[in-house]
Formats: C-alpha cells, structure tokens, sequence
C-alpha cells in the first residue's frame, strides 16, 4: 500500500513538473561540414575497395564494391578501415 502511494506521488509530482516546463524551440540545422570542404567545394566519389581480409577507403575510387560493404558508408575516422575477423565477421578499425 505504501509502495503505490510512493509511486503515485512521484509519478503526480513528475507530471506536475513535466507540465510546468516551457517548449523548447526548434534550432535551424545547419548543414553537415566536412573537415576542408569549403562552400562551392565538388564531392568527390570515394568507397571502399575491399581485399579479401581488409577494406580501405579509398577517395576516387570507382571500382566495384562488395555487397556486404554497400551499407557501411563513410569511415568515422580518417585512420579507421574494416577488417575480417577469425570467424568471418567484419569489424570497423581505427589507429
């Protein structure tokens, strides 16, 4: 019994709260940067180009993409590549 009012009072004081709290306002989203890049500046292609226990990403490349490094998108890091691991798995790197 005393567990329920603890919990209703706590959960009435939250919504209290909860509703005395102002909106927040929306912030314009600035664009996505990207280290160097300058306004006007091209994208250039760039994927990863696979080995049979490594994948890099290589800047210009055009070559044919594994199917299973399609979805991987760009590296987090600069230093950072995917690597096959004992049991077949693939495992994102960075040094």
């Amino acid at each position: 019994m005393q567990k329920t009012l603890l919990l209703s009072t706590a959960l009435a004081a939250g919504l209290m709260l909860a509703s005395s709290l102002q909106p927040a306002e929306a912030a314009p989203l600035a664009p996505p940067l990207v280290p160097g890049a300058t306004h006007g500046a091209l994208v250039q292609d760039a994927a990863w180009s696979c080995g049979p226990r490594r994948c890099v990403w290589v800047p210009g490349f055009r070559g044919v993409v594994p199917d299973y490094a399609l979805g991987w998108g760009a590296p987090r890091y600069p230093n950072c590549y995917w690597k096959r691991g004992i049991l077949g798995n693939w495992k994102q790197k960075c040094d």
